[in-house]
């Protein structure tokens, strides 16, 4: 079994590794939640190397009390790094500030008389579980990280109860036998998960910042769906399967019904609800393998893989009805909108998306020129 001091050896290490890079990135990029979470990491570096020198020194007064409170500023550190991401650290940095110094206020008296590891121990649960219920509020993609954060900082807030009871039942003398090495395990449990948590983190922000610039080289950034350099490069892999398969597939391409007039009457802002609106109706008519961009102002374009025109021409209309049967709403106005669809089916050979999205587009065309708010099918 590893001892105790290779532990605390090991997570030194690991957490100035991880701090020194967290602030780098900080530095890099600017970004406050890099700052707290490396300062959170080098906090606990100091915490463990004040608690440990009570084997070397005898100066209670920085091995037990200021040892007490760094345990107590890292994982607050890390909360502001959890606010941060969202930008609201600076509201939280005067409670976090204010609740440091109540702390040292009531560890100081408790210190003197023996106490003061229940009270850290009690804060540091409480302060585990904050943290825990703060990163449901973080908007992110990759959940699954978040989820493992968060699991981490349950697990921690559970140790330090059990440790907080153990020590309270100890001080009462309701414990009997020795549990030093109880407590050596919860040590090395504390260590050893804080460490982890200090290792997800920037796994996550990292993964999210991925995300970010994927989403601004692929994404409309207005409604969210992708744009057309993306929606072309998805689509042409899909139309290879389809010919590589034998099997039909249908472009459609959707307009918005005098959509100027909605701009020119109600303003940009409300054209721009209302394209979002309407990309939310196409997306909630479609299935999951199925493809949707924003390819122009007020255009649209959807691919259906392994449907044929029957199946095309009434998810189309679904599309349609959903829209025209309701009601745009902002700012407490009600707009009706409508769209013309055109579509047309894919069934082999080796024409390109821009081909495909063409004859769909004539078949829009039509559906304008015939009077708007309907489907019309183009034939190959």
């Amino acid at each position: 079994m590893v001892d105790l001091p290779t532990i605390i050896s090991i997570s030194v290490l690991l957490n100035v590794v991880i701090g020194a890079f967290l602030l780098s990135l900080y530095f890099l990029r600017q970004q406050q939640s890099y700052l707290y979470w490396g300062s959170s990491c080098l906090i606990f570096v100091l915490a463990q190397i004040t608690a440990t020198s009570r084997v070397f020194i005898d100066l209670p007064i920085l091995t037990h009390f200021i040892a007490n409170l760094l345990i107590i500023a890292a994982p607050l550190a890390a909360v502001l790094g959890i606010h941060a991401y969202n930008n609201r650290e600076k509201y939280y940095l005067k409670r976090c500030l204010y609740l440091l110094l109540a702390t040292a206020m009531l560890l100081f008296p408790m210190f003197q008389l023996g106490f003061d590891q229940s009270v850290t121990t009690a804060i540091l649960a409480f302060s585990f579980l904050y943290a825990a219920n703060a990163l449901r509020r973080l908007n992110v993609e990759r959940i699954i990280h978040l989820v493992l954060l968060q699991l981490c900082f349950f697990i921690h807030s559970a140790i330090m109860f059990v440790q907080f009871d153990l020590l309270v039942m100890e001080h009462f003398n309701y414990i009997k036998a020795d549990i030093s090495q109880v407590f050596a395990i919860i040590l090395i449990s504390h260590i050893i998960i804080t460490t982890l948590t200090a290792m997800i983190w920037p796994l996550l922000m990292f993964l999210e910042s991925e995300q970010v610039l994927s989403d601004l080289a692929n994404r409309d950034s207005l409604t969210g769906l992708l744009n057309r350099r993306a929606f072309i490069t998805i689509s042409n892999n899909y139309l290879e399967q389809a010919n590589n398969s034998l099997s039909e597939l249908c472009a459609v391409m959707i307009d918005i019904d005098f959509f100027k007039r909605v701009n020119d009457k109600y303003g940009h802002e409300t054209g721009d609800e209302a394209l979002k609106w309407v990309a939310n109706k196409i997306k909630s008519q479609l299935r999951e393998h199925d493809l949707v961009a924003r390819i122009g102002g007020e255009e649209f374009a959807v691919i259906l893989p392994s449907t044929n025109q029957l199946q095309g021409e009434n998810l189309s209309e679904r599309i349609r009805l959903a829209i025209n049967n309701d009601y745009f709403t902002f700012n407490d106005q009600r707009i009706k909108l409508t769209i013309s669809v055109g579509i047309i089916t894919h069934q082999s050979g080796s024409n390109n998306i821009n081909e495909l999205l063409a004859q769909a587009d004539k078949g829009l065309y039509k559906a304008k020129v015939n009077g708007r708010n309907q489907v019309v099918t183009m034939a190959f």
